[in-house]
C-alpha cells in the first residue's frame, strides 16, 4: 500500500470541504418550494460540480 502523501491530504481536506459546501446549498436550494429556471439550472451545475468532487476524492483514495 502506497503512502498518502501531505498534498494528497490536504486534497482530499480541500475537496471535503467543498463538497460539503455544495451539499449545503443544493439543499437550501431544494428545499423551496418552487425553482425559477434559473434556480434549476444552479441546482444541475451544484450537483455536476459536487460529483465532480466525489470522484476526485475516489479517484486519490485508490491512490494511497
Amino acid at each position: 500500500m502506497a503512502q498518502v502523501t501531505g498534498d494528497a491530504v490536504k486534497e482530499l481536506e480541500r475537496l471535503r470541504r467543498e463538497h460539503v459546501k455544495l451539499d449545503a446549498k443544493l439543499t437550501a436550494l431544494e428545499s423551496q418550494r418552487w425553482l425559477s429556471a434559473s434556480e434549476e439550472a444552479e441546482v444541475k451545475r451544484l450537483k455536476r460540480m459536487k460529483l465532480a468532487r466525489k470522484d476526485r476524492m475516489r479517484q486519490l483514495g485508490l491512490q494511497t
